[in-house]
C-alpha cells in the first residue's frame, strides 16, 4: 500500500457526471471538501444529459409557489402503494423528507432552477392515493451554455429532444420552430442538457475538478477494510491512482449495456437499451468486490422501445421513445397475434407484462419482440418513430392491405390476429374494452384528462394496415448496491463499507422497483447523490466516523 504512486489526492471522489454524481459533487464541495470528477467517456450528463432532465420531488417550493398543495403522509402512502412491499419505509421517508429541501437549497445557492410545467399531471392520477391537481415533476429551465465556458462542448448531446422544456416540447402542446432556431444560434439548452449544465456550472463555482476520458476500475482498500483510493484507466489503457481521503462515491450509471450482467440479473434481457452506450456496470464491479450487498438486481426502468434502423447515435442504432400504443386504431399482440395488456399503461409497466409464464406451454408468450398493430388512420394523425404523417411509410416498416397478409409477413398467426382486431373493433362500437380496459387510466391521455373511449379507442379499419415491433428496452437499470439513508454502501452485514457511497443508477433504487411519475429516476438519484456528497466531506477516514 505504501508503494503507491498517488495520481492525486482529495478528500472525495465522484464517478460519473449525471444528476446523481454532480449533485454528490456540490453537496460534497458546498461542505468544505476537496473534489474530483472522473467521467468516463470525452461527454458529460451521462444518462441525464440525454433524458428529459426532469426530477420528482414531493413537497417541492415550486408547487407551493404556484398554489399547489402536497401531503407528506399522502405521497409516502401513494410511494408505498406502487412499491408493493418492496422498499424500506425508512428510505421512502428519507427521501420525501430531504428531496424538497435540498432542492430549495440547489434552488438558492446553486442556482440550479426548474418551474412546475403546467398542465402536466401525475402518471398515475387516477389512484385514490395519487396527488390530484398540479405535479411533483420539475421542469429545468432554460441554460445559456456559454456560461460554462469550453466545458459547453463537451455536453452530452441529445438526439431526441429540440431546445425547449418539456412544457413547450410537444408533450403538452406544438413545437415552436422560431423558438428552438433562437435558442440553437444563442447555445441555450433545456432538459437534462440544462440540468447538467446548471449542475456542473455549480462545480465549477465550488472549484471542483472533472477529468474526461477517465474510467473507474477498481477500489483501493485499506487495512480495515475501508475505501481509501481508485485505480482508473485511460483510453490509451494507462493506469492512474487516486486518492480519497473521506470516500468515494460511485454514480457512473446502471449496467444495461453489459450482456453478461444482464443476462446474470434480469428477468430477460435488454435487447435495446434506451441511453447512452457506457453504462456497463463498472461501479457495480467494483462494489461487488468490495462485498457490497445487493438490492433490486431484477429491475430496470423498463420501457418499450421502438427502432428505426437507419437512425444511429455514438455508432449503434439508437432505440426510440416510439408512440402510437396510447392512441385509437392501434393494438398490441404477442407472437401468437394477441392482446396481452393494457398498451397505454406507463412505459415502465407496460414492459413487466413480458415478463408473464405459461406453465402449461413453457414459454414466455409475451417475450419480446410484440408488434404495433395500426392502421392508415393512425398513420396519418401521428409522428411514430421518425415516421411522420403524410410521408410514405419508409422500407423498414411492414405495411399490408389485409391483416391476413401482414401476419405472414411479421410471423404471427393470422386467424388469431384477425380475431383480435375483430373483438377490438367491437369494443370500439361499444366504448369499453372489457378485456384490459382501455380508456380508463390517467397515463394512456396524460395530458388531456386522463383515459377515456373517445381519445383511446377507435377502430382498426382502414387499409394499408402496418405492423412495427416493441423490443425490451430501458432508459437504465436501477439495482445495485445497497445503501442507506445517507447514500452509504451496506455489505451483507447490513454495516456500511467505510469510504463508499454510491447513488442514481449505480446503486439500488431506495424507492425500489418504482417510476412514480414523470423524473421518477432523476430526482431518487439527485437527493441520495446529495446526501452521499454531504456526508462524504464530514467523515474523514482517519476519525472512522460511522
Amino acid at each position: 500500500m505504501q508503494n503507491i504512486q498517488w495520481e492525486k489526492e482529495v478528500d472525495v471522489i465522484v464517478l460519473g457526471t449525471g444528476g446523481a454524481a454532480l449533485s454528490a459533487a456540490v453537496a460534497a464541495a458546498d461542505n468544505g471538501a476537496s473534489v474530483l470528477v472522473l467521467e468516463k467517456t470525452h461527454q458529460i450528463g451521462g444518462t441525464t444529459a440525454y433524458s428529459g432532465g426532469v426530477p420528482w420531488v414531493p413537497l417541492n417550493h415550486y408547487m407551493k409557489d404556484q398554489g399547489f398543495s402536497d401531503n407528506r403522509e399522502q405521497v409516502i402512502a401513494f410511494i408505498k402503494r406502487l412499491t408493493l412491499g418492496r422498499a424500506e419505509e425508512s428510505m421512502i421517508e428519507r427521501f420525501v423528507d430531504k428531496g424538497h429541501e435540498i432542492f430549495k437549497f440547489l434552488d438558492e445557492e446553486a442556482q440550479v432552477r426548474f418551474k412546475t410545467p403546467k398542465k402536466y399531471p401525475e402518471y398515475y392520477r387516477n389512484l385514490d392515493e395519487a396527488l390530484k391537481d398540479g405535479t411533483r415533476s420539475l421542469d429545468p429551465v432554460p441554460f445559456n451554455l456559454n456560461l460554462i465556458g469550453e466545458w459547453g462542448m463537451h455536453l452530452r448531446q441529445n438526439p431526441i429532444f429540440p431546445p425547449l422544456t418539456l412544457e413547450e416540447g410537444g408533450a403538452i402542446g406544438g413545437i415552436d420552430f422560431t423558438v428552438v432556431a433562437e435558442r440553437m444560434q444563442n447555445n441555450i439548452v433545456t432538459m437534462g442538457r440544462s440540468l447538467v449544465a446548471s449542475l456542473f456550472k455549480a462545480c465549477l463555482d465550488r472549484g471542483v475538478e472533472t477529468i474526461l476520458n477517465t474510467a473507474g476500475k477498481e477500489l483501493v482498500m485499506g487495512e480495515n477494510g475501508e475505501v481509501i483510493g481508485l485505480i482508473a484507466e485511460t483510453l490509451e489503457g494507462e493506469k492512474k491512482y487516486f486518492k480519497a481521503n473521506n470516500g468515494i462515491i460511485l454514480a457512473s450509471g446502471g449496467f444495461e449495456w453489459n450482456k453478461q450482467l444482464t443476462k446474470a440479473f434480469l428477468k430477460m434481457d435488454i435487447t435495446h437499451p434506451v441511453s447512452p452506450p457506457g453504462n456497463e456496470g463498472d461501479a457495480l464491479m467494483m462494489a461487488m468486490k468490495a462485498g457490497a450487498a445487493l438490492d433490486n438486481m431484477s429491475e430496470a426502468w423498463w420501457y418499450p422501445a421502438m427502432v428505426d434502423p437507419t437512425f444511429e447515435y455514438e455508432d449503434n442504432v439508437m432505440a426510440q421513445l416510439g408512440g402510437g400504443r396510447n392512441g385509437p386504431n392501434s393494438i398490441v399482440v404477442n407472437k401468437h397475434g394477441r392482446r396481452f395488456t393494457h398498451e397505454g399503461t406507463t412505459y415502465n409497466d407496460m414492459p413487466r407484462t413480458f415478463f408473464n409464464f405459461d406453465p402449461v406451454n413453457i414459454e414466455f408468450p409475451n417475450e419480446a419482440p410484440v408488434w404495433l398493430i395500426f392502421d392508415q388512420q393512425l398513420k396519418d394523425r401521428e409522428l411514430i418513430i421518425t415516421m411522420t404523417p403524410g410521408d410514405p411509410a419508409p422500407d423498414w416498416v411492414d405495411q399490408a392491405p389485409t391483416l391476413q397478409e401482414l401476419a405472414a409477413k411479421v410471423g404471427v398467426n393470422a386467424e388469431n390476429l384477425v380475431d383480435e382486431v375483430a373483438k377490438w373493433n367491437t369494443y370500439c362500437d361499444q366504448q369499453e374494452d372489457p378485456d384490459f380496459h382501455r380508456g380508463t387510466i390517467q397515463f394512456e391521455n396524460l395530458t388531456g384528462g386522463g383515459g377515456n373511449p373517445e381519445a383511446n379507442l377507435g377502430k382498426i379499419e382502414k387499409g394499408p394496415f402496418y405492423a412495427l415491433p416493441i423490443y425490451l428496452g430501458a432508459l437504465g437499470t436501477n439495482g445495485g448496491p445497497k445503501i442507506d439513508e445517507n447514500g452509504r454502501v451496506l455489505n451483507f452485514a447490513g454495516q456500511p463499507i467505510q469510504g463508499l457511497y454510491a447513488a442514481g443508477n449505480a446503486s439500488a433504487n431506495p424507492l425500489g422497483p418504482i417510476y412514480p411519475s414523470a423524473g421518477g429516476t432523476i430526482g431518487p438519484a439527485m437527493v441520495f447523490g446529495f446526501l452521499a456528497g454531504e456526508h462524504a466531506a464530514k467523515t474523514n477516514l482517519i476519525k472512522s466516523e460511522v
